[in-house]
């Protein structure tokens, strides 16, 4: 018999940008066009922690800052998301640091602003799908009921620029299975697949090696669907209503 899974879908429709880095940083950042998984546990992970009383957002760890969503990282067996319509990559220069001697500018700095703009005739959407790790929310403080107040306490997708609106929250239960063809619209990663369809490959942090200090994280390689797109492969995958996710091996 094969065991079900909580599931919790959200549907955000963000306020206008998504202001998210790429990763090492440099004076001339880009910005990612899709959300990373990283980002969508800290966007649940920051109300959860709140409904225990936790209010920070970093902790000094090893001789590094980390984030706390590290603390419920263990409550989530995977993560993805889906996005309608195509966010478009924007940047600006900012003058920064700006020194002055004697009234005259003697030293500055420049700086850029990149974001993906989510707004105009077109609708946007951002889905998350969180699949749950029954028995880690057994043995931790937390309820299913806490992770769903969670979801509707989500405001923001990493920076404060990146302010969302939660239209819907979904739970229930599915079955995680082994298929050789999906259709999902959903992002995936992106390794030994066949795949149908138009979308964007994205390097992403793998959160499973931890949130918060990325300089030495592992890394993989997401596929994020423009619409649905045919996948074939050695796949898991898990029925989120009338919609698929396809898993990692």
């Amino acid at each position: 018999m094969i065991p079900l899974t909580f599931f919790l879908k959200v549907t955000m429709r963000p306020t206008g940008i998504v202001a998210l880095r790429a990763l090492p940083q440099s004076k001339m950042r880009t910005a990612l066009r899709y959300v990373p998984p990283t980002t969508l546990i800290g966007a649940i992970a920051y109300p959860l922690l709140h409904i225990a009383g936790d209010r920070s957002e970093t902790v000094y760890k090893g001789k590094t800052f980390r984030s706390t969503a590290e603390r419920v990282l263990g409550l989530f067996d995977w993560v993805t998301v889906k996005t309608l319509g195509k966010p478009r990559l924007q940047g600006a220069l900012l003058k920064i640091n700006t020194i002055y001697w004697k009234k005259k500018i003697c030293q500055s700095a420049v700086t850029s602003f990149p974001f993906a703009v989510m707004y105009g005739t077109k609708e946007f959407t951002v889905t998350a799908v969180y699949l749950i790790n029954e028995d880690a929310l057994e043995r931790s403080t937390y309820t299913m009921k806490d992770i769903e107040r969670a979801a509707w306490g989500i405001t923001r997708l990493g920076s404060r620029e990146s302010v969302v609106s939660v239209e819907g929250v979904e739970s229930g239960r599915t079955k995680i299975v082994k298929s050789q063809i999906a259709e999902t619209a959903y992002a995936f990663p992106f390794r030994g697949l066949e795949v149908e369809g138009k979308g964007t490959l994205q390097s992403v942090v793998d959160w499973s090696s931890g949130i918060g200090d990325y300089s030495k994280a592992s890394r993989l390689v997401m596929f994020y669907p423009e619409g649905i797109v045919r996948v074939r492969g050695r796949l898991r995958t898990a029925k989120i209503g009338e919609e698929v996710v396809v898993l990692a091996h």
